[in-house]
């Protein structure tokens, strides 16, 4: 049922008859007398009112939203449905590959973008697109293993919903993988709109019931192709204080009809002007979860207990360091470069400031979970971007992930919003933010949207399982279990794994393409592969692959795609052919399958040894020595943000740059020369 609203009529859509009830019919009757009831009145004013009361009881008892019926139902990845040509993925839409791998073909052009808009325009027939005017770059990202750049399709500069091309050119220069969503099957509409954004969005605000407080909200045209016209809709989220999440509601910019308001929250389970100065403080902590500390398993005095304390519990907390806390006037809060406390859901605790750095909580307290999650962001951020050198920050803003360690009115959940980029913690049973599991798997649903620019997945439990993963990956590494311990495999051990819920694991024996459809379920089959993965080349080779193979994939992508990228990205970053294998091997042995490929020894693996950069970390200059002299050797340093700051050439074997004029950071540097591509990360001062 989908409700149209507009100044002089009001009529009801009815999309399917067979679902109405007695109830409803007798509700459009009411309606239809309130229609007629208006038609009295002379003044506009009072028409656009009761308009508004029409909606709203079309809204509420037609189309059968109610705070009490809503669940958290995972985010809808309008995934188009897919097949294989001989072994190409193509969408019986129209026909056109969906994902193009073991390209390896050289590109040309003076930069990363258009080397990848050339390729574009040379496949544009295989793409099928008709014209080049219809695609703009919308987000660009440099890493180890080459470049991605994301093209999105547009009608009139109106940017289509779900529909995007993702090119991504390794460092030797060559297209290896290219997600595409671009949709060659759009009606030509008129784009501009009847209703306004203010109408649009009142619009959404009654079709969730949405009250209290507005914590975030965006409101974008767009053109949807996902029904069996094309439509042009406002895309609306909303994030409320009720009803709780994330809400994506699309309403057409001509009608005003609903057609869709769902909770696109990221969830961990299935249910659904003073000076600033950054210091280190001091607080308690769970490394992981208590159960993990002592080796034991929950009950007894290894048991929730409504947040009550304990000697066991205590000794099982601590001590840390809280890096780069902010104190402004003698006030200290939980607010540094990777992690930033808000105070945006109910039950609306605060933030915990403090008047030294000391915040030392115990778990009865409150203020425990506020520090255990500032440090568990915080230590992973600070793990991609300065061990792993990988630059990597929220996009929706600009400072360290907001988080919200009491929200959901106390539910027994958590999640991530897409739209504020923020993390939220729920309470019910063991509290979630007190189980590092659970924090490290709603990042990791962070980090999965900002690595894409926006584009993240959830189709196959993709989502789900590189949130387990990745937090099973800083688990593992606390070597707290032995492989020969059940709970070695164990996700969320202290949330999970007891009479609140029964947890998840990365020894799931399912295997690909046997999915359940349930995302969280599935997900398993993801997290486990990866796990063994790590099991054999260890954390950083495997944390590296997955987040720059996760970086090449798109809004659609499932399983086996991302498979393809994460062994793509152990390539394009001159792996060892052994470690190759291991990504070969176990992803076949899941049911992927992935492209041939025959690995060789790389000139990197042979020739790195050859290059000399000091001083890193550096405060001004940087020399770069190469073993013999060479030509045609080119530089480019990259940002943080993936912009180029600096690139230069030169022609015998050492080379000084200076770094003054640059801020603080991690910078990659990328050398070229006619024998090969090296990248570096280089750290200023």
């Amino acid at each position: 049922m989908a409700v149209c609203l507009r100044s002089s009529n009001c009529i009801v859509l009815f999309k399917s008859i067979k679902s109405i009830t007695v109830t409803k019919l007798c509700w459009l009757f009411l309606l239809f007398n309130l229609y007629l009831y208006v038609h009295k009145f002379e003044t506009s004013l009072m028409k656009n009112h009761l308009y508004l009361i029409a909606l709203l009881f079309a809204t509420t008892s037609i189309a059968g939203f109610s705070q009490h019926q809503k669940t958290a139902s995972p985010p809808s990845s309008e995934a188009p449905d897919f097949y294989y040509k001989e072994g190409v993925k193509m969408t019986p839409k129209h026909n056109i590959p969906l994902l193009f791998t073991n390209l390896n073909e050289l590109t040309v052009g003076n930069s990363p973008t258009e080397r990848a808009f050339n390729w574009i325009t040379a496949n544009k027939n295989l793409l099928g697109i008709k014209s080049t005017k219809d695609i703009a770059v919308s987000f660009k990202r440099s890493g180890f293993s080459g470049h991605t750049i994301r093209f999105q399709q547009t009608l009139n500069q109106v940017p289509v919903f779900n529909a995007q091309i993702a090119v991504h050119i390794s460092p030797a220069n060559k297209v290896t993988y290219v997600d595409n969503l671009f949709d060659p099957t759009l009606e030509s509409i008129t784009t501009t709109p009847t209703l306004n954004k203010a109408e649009a969005f009142q619009v959404a605000l009654i079709a969730i019931h949405a009250k209290g407080k507005i914590a975030y909200s965006s409101n974008e045209l767009m053109v949807y192709n996902q029904n069996e016209s094309t439509e042009l809709i406002y895309k609306v989220l909303i994030e409320s204080e009720i009803p709780i999440g994330s809400w994506e509601v699309l309403v057409n910019a001509q009608t005003g009809t609903v057609l869709r308001a769902q909770d696109v929250s990221f969830y961990y389970t299935k249910n659904t002007h003073a000076k600033k100065t950054p210091v280190n403080g001091t607080g308690n902590v769970f490394l992981s979860d208590p159960l993990s500390a002592a080796a034991v398993s929950y009950g007894g005095n290894y048991s929730d207990n409504s947040d009550a304390t304990n000697a066991q519990l205590d000794a099982a907390m601590e001590v840390v360091t809280l890096l780069d806390i902010d104190e402004t006037a003698g006030v200290f809060t939980l607010k540094g470069p990777y992690a930033e406390i808000t105070d945006v859901e109910s039950p609306f605790n605060g933030l915990y400031t403090q008047s030294t750095s000391d915040f030392s909580f115990n778990r009865n307290e409150d203020g425990f979970e506020a520090v255990n999650v500032y440090y568990h962001i915080d230590q992973s951020m600070r793990y991609i971007n300065e061990t792993l050198g990988i630059s990597l920050t929220p996009y929706q803003y600009t400072g360290g992930v907001k988080y919200d360690p009491h929200a959901l009115g106390g539910a027994d959940n958590s999640y991530y919003s897409g739209g504020s980029g923020s993390l939220a913690f729920g309470e019910g049973c063991v509290d979630d933010a007190e189980d590092a599991d659970v924090i490290i798997h709603e990042l990791g649903h962070g980090i999965h949207d900002w690595i894409t620019g926006g584009n993240s997945s959830s189709s196959e439990g993709l989502g789900e399982g590189s949130g387990d993963y990745w937090s099973q990956s800083y688990n593992r590494s606390l070597n707290q279990w032995t492989a020969a311990d059940d709970e070695y495999q164990w996700m969320f051990n202290w949330d999970g794994h007891n009479a609140c819920w029964g947890g998840r694991v990365t020894n799931y024996t399912g295997a690909y393409p046997s999915l359940t459809g349930s995302i969280h379920t599935d997900g398993q089959i993801w997290a486990s592969t990866l796990m063994r993965i790590y099991d054999q080349i260890g954390r950083d080779k495997t944390d590296k692959a997955f987040l720059e193979g996760l970086a090449m994939t798109g809004g659609n992508s499932g399983q086996q795609d991302a498979a393809i990228a994460v062994r793509q990205a152990a390539i394009d970053m001159s792996y060892s052919c052994s470690d190759i294998d291991v990504f070969t091997n176990e992803f076949t042995v899941t049911g992927y399958t992935l492209p041939d490929y025959n690995c060789t020894v790389g000139i990197h693996e042979l020739m790195d040894d050859q290059l000399n950069i000091y001083p890193n970390p550096t405060k001004d200059i940087i020399t770069i020595v190469l073993a013999e002299n060479t030509k045609n050797t080119s530089i480019t340093l990259i940002d943080n943000l993936g912009r180029t700051v600096y690139s230069n050439s030169f022609n015998n074997n050492t080379q000084s740059i200076s770094l003054a004029r640059f801020a603080k950071g991690v910078y990659t540097l990328i050398i070229r020369t006619n024998e090969r591509v090296i990248t570096k990360k280089i750290v200023k001062e």
